[in-house]
């Protein structure tokens, strides 16, 4: 006499949600952190690349300095400082148009006046 047993295995899937309790009494749920954002797919990681000092034009009334950065795959920053340092890390963002420094430079000296 041969007897089969199959044996059942059940498996529940939350298919991604958490369970909140709806009584306030029992708490609230967690966040979740940055990383577990990225694996679950809610969030993309920020790519970055080295941007360095293409143009510097500084204004007349304030001293300060516009400077545009050129980064990998035409990845254009615009800052406003003191001084500019000559490369920094960037969010990389391809095929950007470069940003008109004059335009910049002439509404800031515009403000001053």
């Amino acid at each position: 006499m041969i007897f089969l047993i199959f044996a059942l295995t059940i498996i529940a899937h939350a298919k991604g949600k958490i369970y909140e309790p709806k009584d306030p009494k029992y708490g609230t749920t967690k966040q979740y952190t940055k990383q577990q954002q990225i694996n679950s797919g809610t969030t993309t990681k920020k790519k970055y690349t080295t941007c360095r000092l293409k143009k510097r034009i500084k204004s007349r009334t304030t001293g300060r300095q516009a400077c545009i950065y050129e980064g990998g795959n035409k990845t254009f920053e615009l800052m406003y400082e003191n001084n500019c340092p000559k490369q920094f890390k960037c969010v990389y963002n391809p095929n950007q148009k470069e940003p008109n420094i004059d335009d910049v430079v002439d509404s800031l000296n515009s403000i001053k006046k």
